[in-house]
């Protein structure tokens, strides 16, 4: 829901007052800029600076959108399968996996049952 809604923000943007449109040809003019070596409407540094913290900021969107829908992963706190309750025994986590215990705080393991096969996420105590 949260990209739907910033979607229509910015065509809303965009049809009422070419914000977009500007932005990005601004963006673009100022990339061409730094590598061409000319002046541009602020300086090099405070446009690179900016366009940094720019980016710095979709990469942590997209990590929050991103590591909300990755939170219906996590199918229990413990050790006990939420299959058929018996313990289970941890696995290495994959890359995206441990990214997502760093971005959430939690200590987040990665867990086999051997009765009924079943692996998934788990939170630790």
């Amino acid at each position: 829901m949260g990209v739907i809604t910033f979607l229509l923000v910015v065509f809303g943007l965009e049809l009422s007052t070419q914000g977009v449109s500007l932005v990005l040809a601004r963006i673009s003019a100022g990339v061409s800029a730094v590598f061409a070596g000319v002046e541009f409407h602020v300086g090099a540094a405070r446009f690179l600076v900016g366009l940094t913290f720019l980016l710095l900021g979709l990469v942590l969107w997209a990590l929050g959108i991103w590591s909300a829908h990755a939170q219906a992963k996590v199918a229990v706190v413990g050790a006990a399968c939420p299959q058929c309750g018996n313990d289970t025994r941890r696995v290495k986590r994959r890359d995206w996996q441990r990214l997502l215990s760093f971005v959430w705080g939690e200590r987040l393991t990665r867990r086999r049952c051997e009765t009924c096969h079943w692996t998934g996420l788990s939170l630790r105590h």
